[in-house]
């Protein structure tokens, strides 16, 4: 027969990797946290990726021999403000993210 010091022994023991399989560090409750951080850090890769696919075709876009004229007037017209002469230019008010 198990003594009651024995038995309170092992329960206490029980107990203890119980707890530690729950709130432990890398417990339940932590597996759950990293598998929302995963999910997270999954969308934020295909995020990227779709950046990185979207340059790679501005970079064959702007390749020497296969320039795009269109794309490259785009741009000057864009980043530097290009307007060909007679055009009348309409300025608006940048909207804020907070709006």
């Amino acid at each position: 027969m198990v003594s009651r010091l024995q038995a309170f022994g092992l329960s206490l023991l029980v107990l203890y990797f119980a707890y530690h399989a729950f709130a432990g560090e890398k417990g339940l409750g932590r597996w759950t946290d990293a598998q929302i951080e995963l999910e997270a850090k999954q969308q934020e890769l295909a995020l990227v990726q779709k950046d990185i696919e979207r340059l790679k075709v501005d970079i064959r876009r702007l390749t020497p021999g296969s320039v795009d004229p269109d794309y490259v007037e785009a741009l000057a017209r864009d980043k530097l403000a290009f307007v060909y002469p007679g055009e009348i230019v309409l300025l608006t008010p940048e909207r804020s993210s907070a709006n």
